[in-house]
């Protein structure tokens, strides 16, 4: 089959950091072919049901036909979940890693407006951070939790987790602040994966899936502390894989 030939990689998250804006520019090189359909995501590896069909089902039913270099999946999901790391390296040892890592407080912002426009969230902001721990199980149709505001922000424990199933070579760290809407940036992105980085590219500059503006302002009291949640762990990102967090300062 074709897609023997090709090697996989994953976009695994963070959620809420322009995850499906790199799903497209990646999907419009002519070498990549990336799973179908954009929403809902597969979440193949985390779905026994599904997972149980086999990888032969997973390359027929998510991918196209034809000769491509790469097969690429996003399912934000994954990101948490030691499952998937373990049942991907299984199949695709040689799998490349994309995790797409934004500011942990704009994140964690950004995943309460867009859990309250779901109606999945009720409580003001102050609040749901401040019991987000009670609030640790995801309703039954939803595959992680929508209301781990803080803790899906602690990417440092993540790639731990992930490292213990793939070396830091086949891991590609990006930070959503120096990626989204860079033309330079995506076509390194290209480079990375030894494909052609000339290609015409379309939308670069669009926001895709934002969060719809807020007329509630966040007190910087929230901020304040939400940044200092985050210090250490940031700093640890920093320190033992190299991401520049300058951003988030």
């Amino acid at each position: 089959m074709v897609w023997a030939m090709a090697r996989h990689f994953f976009i695994v998250g963070a959620q809420r950091s322009g995850t499906t804006w790199l799903y497209r520019m990646l999907g419009q090189h002519p070498d990549i072919n990336m799973a179908h359909p954009e929403r809902p995501e597969p979440k193949f590896f985390i779905t026994d049901m599904l997972y149980e069909k086999g990888i032969a089902y997973y390359c027929q039913t998510y991918f196209s036909a034809g000769a491509y270099a790469w097969l690429g999946e996003k399912s934000t999901s994954y990101i948490e979940q030691a499952i998937a790391a373990k049942r991907i390296s299984l199949h695709f040892p040689d799998a490349l890693i994309l995790f797409l890592l934004r500011d942990p407080v704009d994140r964690a912002i950004s995943n309460y407006r867009f859990s309250r426009d779901n109606g999945l969230e009720a409580r003001p902001l102050e609040l749901a951070i401040a019991q987000e721990p009670a609030l640790a199980k995801p309703a039954s149709d939803i595959s992680v939790s929508p209301y781990a505001y803080t803790a899906r922000g602690h990417y440092v424990r993540f790639l731990g987790m992930w490292e213990q199933y793939f070396p830091r070579e086949q891991m590609m760290l990006l930070t959503s602040e120096k990626l989204l809407g860079s033309e330079v940036a995506i076509r390194d992105v290209f480079g990375r994966l030894h494909l052609d980085t000339h290609v015409p590219l379309s939308n670069v500059h669009l926001a895709v899936n934002g969060t719809a503006p807020s007329s509630e302002p966040v007190s910087p009291n929230i901020h304040r502390r939400l940044r200092e949640g985050f210090r250490n762990s940031n700093h640890l990102l920093a320190e033992r894989y190299g991401v520049d967090i300058s951003r988030w300062q």
